[in-house]
C-alpha cells in the first residue's frame, strides 16, 4: 500500500462506525455449521506464481473463513498444497497441457485438431469452475493470475459466471490486467471490488476515459463512478474507498517494509468480510433471524474493515521484525489480532480502539 495520493483527494472522505463492521461479524455457536463462517475461492497460481493465492486464501481463513478454495494451474497445485493442508486446491487450469498441444500444431489440418482439442478443454474447465463457484460465497481473482492467454481467459469466465450467481468479486493484480482491456466485464456490476495500486489505478483510469475528468471528488470516486458503481480501493499512503456515491479514507498506520504478499493477504481479507455479508443475508432471508444488512453500505465497510486490519498487522509484524519482516509474519498477526483487539472492543468503540485496545 504505498502509493500516496494528493491531500485533496482526503477532502469529502469519510469513516464509517466501527458498529457496522460489527453488524456483519457471525457470531460464534455450537449451533452453526462448516461453511456458516463464509466460503471463498481464489483463482489465480500460475506455474511462476503460487506464494500469492496462498497468502489470499489463508488471510481469508485467519480472518475467519470457514473454507477457502484455490483454482490454479496445473503446474502450480502441487507447490500450494504443499504450504497448507488447510487450502482445498483445485488444479483446473491446464496451461501446460495447451501449450503441449498448440507445439504440435504444424500446419492448418494439426491446426484446426489441436483447436478442436483445446476447445474441449476449455468447456469441461467451464463445467469444473461453475461447479465449484456455486458453492462459495466470494470469488477473488488475480493472486498470482498472471497474463497467460490460458489463465486470463479462465478469469474472464469466471467473473462472468459469479456475475450470473450475484456473487461478489474481489479483484486484484494481473486480474486487474483483464479488466483494463475487458472493463465491460465487471462495468455496472456493483459486487465487484477492484484493488489497484498506483500504476494499475491509472491504467484503469486510461481504460475507461476517467483520467480526463477532474473535480474535488476523490480520484477512486470518480472511477468507481465511471464503472457504473463498482467499488475501489485505491491503495497508497491512505487507502480511499468508494462506491462512486461515499468514499471512505483508511488512514491507521501500517509497517514501514513493502514486502510481495500484503495486497494478496488484503484480498483473503476483503473475501472474508463480503462473505459475511452474504451469509447475514441468505440466513435472514431464509427464516427472518439473521442479521439485516444493506449491500450498498456494508460492502464499503467490509473493505473498509479489511484494509484497516491488514495496516494494524502489518505493523504489529513490524514491530517484531523490521526490515526482515516478510507477509507470513503479517499472516501470523491476523488471528491474534482479531482476537486480542477487534473482538474484546465495545460495539460502540471507535476503530482505532477496536484494532489497538
Amino acid at each position: 500500500m504505498s502509493s500516496p495520493q494528493p491531500q485533496q483527494q482526503l477532502q469529502g472522505v469519510t469513516e464509517p462506525s466501527f458498529a457496522r463492521y460489527r453488524e456483519i461479524m457471525p457470531v460464534l455457536s455450537d449451533s452453526t455449521h462448516k461453511g456458516q463462517g463464509g466460503r471463498v475461492c481464489v483463482l489465480g497460481g500460475s506455474s511462476e506464481y503460487t506464494g500469492a493465492p496462498y497468502f489470499s486464501g489463508m488471510s481469508a481463513l485467519r480472518l475467519g473463513a470457514d473454507l477457502s478454495h484455490i483454482i490454479c494451474a496445473e503446474d502450480a497445485a502441487t507447490a500450494i498444497k504443499s504450504y497448507s493442508p488447510d487450502l482445498i486446491v483445485h488444479p483446473l487450469i491446464r496451461t501446460r497441457t495447451i501449450e503441449q498441444l498448440e507445439l504440435t500444431a504444424t500446419d492448418d489440418k494439426s491446426r484446426a485438431a489441436v483447436k478442436g482439442v483445446v476447445d474441449k478443454i476449455h468447456a469441461k474447465v467451464k463445467d469444473e469452475l461453475t461447479g465449484i463457484l456455486e458453492r462459495v460465497h466470494v470469488l477473488v481473482i488475480g493472486p498470482g493470475l498472471s497474463r497467460d492467454e490460458t489463465m486470463q481467459q479462465t478469469a474472464k469466465q469466471a467473473i462472468q459466471k459469479a456475475r450470473s450467481l450475484d456473487m461478489p468479486v474481489v479483484i486484484d493484480a494481473d486480474g486487474l490486467f483483464l479488466i483494463q482491456n475487458e472493463p465491460e466485464l465487471i462495468q455496472g456490476y456493483s459486487r465487484a471490488i477492484l484493488t489497484p495500486n498506483l500504476v494499475e489505478f491509472a491504467r484503469l483510469c486510461k481504460s475507461i476515459n476517467a483520467e480526463e475528468q477532474s473535480g474535488e471528488q476523490p480520484a477512486a470516486q470518480r472511477l468507481a463512478h465511471a464503472f457504473g458503481g463498482v467499488v475501489v480501493i485505491q491503495k497508497g499512503k491512505h487507502d480511499i474507498i468508494s462506491n462512486g456515491t461515499a468514499s471512505h479514507a483508511v488512514t491507521n498506520t501500517g509497517g514501514l517494509k513493502r514486502s510481495g504478499g500484503q495486497g494478496d493477504l488484503l484480498t483473503g481479507m476483503i473475501a472474508t468480510s463480503l462473505a459475511w455479508i452474504v451469509t447475514a443475508q441468505r440466513s435472514h432471508s431464509k427464516d427472518g433471524k439473521g442479521k439485516s444488512v444493506d449491500n450498498h453500505a456494508h460492502f464499503l465497510v467490509a473493505c473498509y474493515g479489511a484494509c484497516t486490519f491488514t495496516r494494524r498487522c502489518s505493523q504489529l509484524a513490524f514491530e517484531k521484525h523490521g526490515r526482515a519482516v516478510q507477509s507470513s509474519d503479517i499472516l501470523d498477526e491476523i488471528g491474534p489480532m482479531f482476537a486480542n483487539y477487534v473482538e474484546q472492543a465495545r460495539p460502540t468503540a471507535h476503530w482505532s480502539e477496536a484494532i489497538n485496545g
